[in-house]
């Protein structure tokens, strides 16, 4: 694959576009990736605590005694 450039010299460097794409939108995708990021994290955070309270709402009164008395 080439990307066009045989020399690296001053008078070509201002020919060469940019050699990516997507050029300018960095700070946009930044900032669409923070917020997915962010998102998620609460939607974790919030998964994680149901299946916490499901669990131990599960283990009340003579089932949770029973458990903690057979880990000794």
């Amino acid at each position: 694959m080439s990307t066009g450039i045989e020399s690296w010299g001053a008078e070509n460097l201002s020919k060469i576009d940019a050699l990516y794409p997507f050029v300018g939108s960095e700070k946009i995708m930044t900032i669409i990736g923070v917020v997915i990021w962010i998102g998620w994290q609460i939607w974790q955070v919030k998964f994680e605590n149901n299946s916490y309270e499901d669990q131990t709402s599960q283990l009340s009164g003579e089932t949770l005694t029973k458990v903690i008395s057979e880990d000794d």
